[in-house]
C-alpha cells in the first residue's frame, strides 16, 4: 500500500487518510491503487460499518498529480488504476462519508458525489477544472452532478470550472453539514458513530435501494468518460494546458 494512504479501523469505523499534505494530497497512481485496496478491505471486513475519507493537513485533495498525468498522457493505458478506483468507489456497498477541509479539486471533488454524506468546513472550496486542462469530467460527474443540482448549474461548475465555496455546495445539495475550519473530521466522526449504532444490514440494504436506479447509468458513464478522457490526454489542448499548469508559480 502507498505510504500516502493510511487506513485504520476502530469501533466499526474505517478511516482512510489521503496523507500527502506537502502536495495538497494530490493523488498518484500508487495512491489510487491503495485507495481501491482500502475500500476493498472495508467491504470485506465485517467489522467495518462505515468508512470515512479525509485529507491530512489543510486540504482534502488537489486532485490528480498533474506532473504524473503528463507521463500518463504518453501511455494512457496506465490509467487503469484510476478506473479501478472509480468503479470500486461507485460500487462501495457500505456507508461512505467524507470530511472536507481546504481545497477539493478534480477527483477530490468528484469523489464526493459518490459519498453518502459530506461534511465540510464553511470556507473550503470545490473545483472541477477538467475543461481548463483540456480534458473532460470523470467519476460519472457528468451524470451525477446534473441530477443533483440541475443542468445549468452543472454546466457552469463542470465546464467553466471555477472554484466555489462549500457554503454554496451546501446550498445546492452537494454538502450535508457545514462546520468551522478544522472541525470537519470530528463532525464526520460524530455522524459515523451514530450510523455505526444502527442495524448494519438494514443500512446497507437502504443504501442499495437509494443507489439502485442510477447504478447502471453511473457505470456506463464511468466507462464513457474514461474513454474520452484517455483520448483527450493525447490532445494538443491537454498537452498545452498541462505545460501551462506546471509552469505556474507555486502557491501555498
Amino acid at each position: 500500500m502507498s505510504d500516502f494512504i493510511q487506513s485504520e479501523i476502530t469501533g466499526g469505523i474505517q478511516t482512510i487518510c489521503l496523507n500527502r499534505p506537502s502536495k495538497k494530497n494530490a493523488i498518484t497512481l500508487d495512491m489510487y491503487q491503495a485507495l481501491s485496496d482500502s475500500l476493498n478491505e472495508g467491504e470485506s471486513n465485517s467489522d467495518v460499518l462505515v468508512t470515512v475519507i479525509y485529507g491530512a493537513g489543510h486540504d482534502f485533495s488537489s486532485g490528480n498529480d498533474v506532473a504524473e498525468f503528463v507521463q500518463i498522457a504518453q501511455k494512457p493505458d496506465k490509467m487503469s488504476p484510476i478506473m479501478v478506483f472509480l468503479q470500486t468507489l461507485s460500487k462501495y456497498p457500505k456507508p461512505l462519508f467524507a470530511a472536507v477541509e481546504g481545497r477539493a479539486v478534480g477527483i477530490g471533488a468528484t469523489m464526493l458525489l459518490h459519498c453518502d454524506m459530506v461534511f465540510s468546513a464553511k470556507k473550503s472550496s470545490l473545483c472541477f477544472p477538467f475543461v481548463k486542462l483540456g480534458v473532460v469530467p470523470e467519476a460519472a460527474a457528468s451524470y451525477l452532478l446534473p441530477r443533483l443540482i440541475g443542468y445549468q448549474q452543472a454546466f457552469e461548475k463542470l465546464v467553466l470550472g471555477e472554484a466555489f465555496l462549500a457554503e454554496e455546495a451546501y446550498e445546492i445539495g452537494m454538502v450535508n453539514h457545514l462546520c468551522e475550519e478544522g472541525e470537519a473530521l470530528s463532525l464526520t466522526m460524530t455522524y459515523a458513530e451514530k450510523l455505526a449504532q444502527l442495524p448494519p444490514e438494514a443500512v446497507a440494504l437502504s443504501k442499495g435501494l437509494l443507489k439502485k436506479t442510477q447504478h447502471e447509468a453511473v457505470q456506463k458513464m464511468l466507462l464513457r468518460e474514461g474513454e474520452i478522457f484517455k483520448e483527450r490526454l493525447q490532445s494538443k489542448e491537454a498537452h498545452t494546458a498541462f505545460r501551462a499548469f506546471l509552469s505556474r508559480p507555486k502557491s501555498n
